[in-house]
């Protein structure tokens, strides 16, 4: 472990880290960015929620675009050093003046911007800054490279109708159609709100967040709204359109793993279906219909986080 003041110091160190393999990690995370290979964690470690979010200016050092610093909470330091290394990034561990613990990776020659998605997705990574040339090129407005990035999608078909949904990973809103009706939902992460209209219905919820689990509560579909997603116990459980909810998910030490079975019922009606991490496909059956729906730069966790939209109420 090294202790220093300055992290403008740790940054200077940077640069004799060791070299590491590298791996598809936003293929492997959900994203997609062209012609990009990096270090990529074994099965997603961050709610997609938050995984842009993380990334802020270094405004330290907003000039180094050749280290990424991570703020480390909620896991041994030595271990994600470890976990880090191990899945191809060049890190290393760093006490800032604080008492808190941080990684500083080494990113000289490589695609720094990518390589801080990468590093957001670990859950125990809650802050990841980075210089300021490397915020513009994921930031910037006008920049088609990283479009893929910001826009995760939902289409195909369930509920015997088609899905088209446009989730925007930047401004938080889901818009598009699903279930014969138009979607324009807006998620305020300050307020911690859900709002808008889907399924013909006004949507007014609340939410409660950690990276263990979501709370999801209030009002939609015409109906009360209160369910809880616990990453750890593979569970979402609680009550929507009038009835019952409990799906059990397969996890990988806490998190949803690549290969997905969700399993329970809802909306009066069985739950059956497999989530693949690796092409995106969600299949299978619920609401006493068949789902054949294609989730990119998206995943299991915005399907059930925002459950309630894919619940079809035959009486509206």
């Amino acid at each position: 472990m090294i202790k220093t003041p300055f992290i403008a110091a740790v940054l200077l160190s940077a640069s004799l880290l060791p070299a590491a393999a590298s791996s598809a990690v936003l293929k492997d995370a959900g994203f997609s960015l062209p012609s990009v290979e990096i270090p990529s964690p074994e099965a997603p470690k961050a709610n997609q929620w938050l995984t842009l979010r993380k990334i802020t200016v270094n405004t330290a050092q907003p000039e180094n675009d050749d280290a990424l610093i991570g703020i480390v909470r909620g896991m041994d330091i030595d271990k994600a050093v470890k976990e880090l290394n191990e899945n191809g990034f060049k890190a290393a561990a760093y006490q800032d003046n604080t008492g808190g613990y941080m990684v500083i990776v080494d990113v000289k020659g490589q695609n720094a911007a990518d390589l801080a998605v990468g590093l957001a997705r670990y859950y125990y990574v809650t802050e990841v800054k980075v210089g300021q040339r490397t915020h513009n090129q994921l930031f910037g407005l006008g920049n088609k490279s990283t479009y893929a990035v910001k826009q995760g999608t939902i289409k195909g078909g369930m509920n015997h109708s088609p899905v088209d949904l446009k989730i925007n990973k930047v401004a938080w809103t889901i818009t598009g159609g699903l279930n014969h009706s138009p979607v324009d939902v807006r998620i305020n992460h300050d307020e911690k709100t859900i709002t808008g209209g889907a399924n013909l219905s006004p949507v007014s919820l609340k939410f409660d967040w950690s990276t263990r689990e979501v709370k999801v509560y209030g009002g939609a579909n015409h109906s009360p709204v209160n369910y809880t997603v616990n990453w750890d116990k593979g569970l979402l459980e609680g009550y929507a359109n009038n009835s019952p909810v409990r799906l059990e998910f397969s996890t990988q030490d806490g998190f949803a793993g690549p290969i997905t079975s969700i399993k329970g019922y809802a909306n009066h009606a069985p739950v059956d279906l497999t989530f693949n991490g690796v092409n995106g496909h969600l299949g299978g059956g619920m609401n006493h219909s068949p789902v054949d729906v294609n989730l990119v730069n998206c995943d299991i966790y915005d399907f059930l986080q925002y459950f309630f939209l894919f619940l079809y109420n035959p009486a509206l």
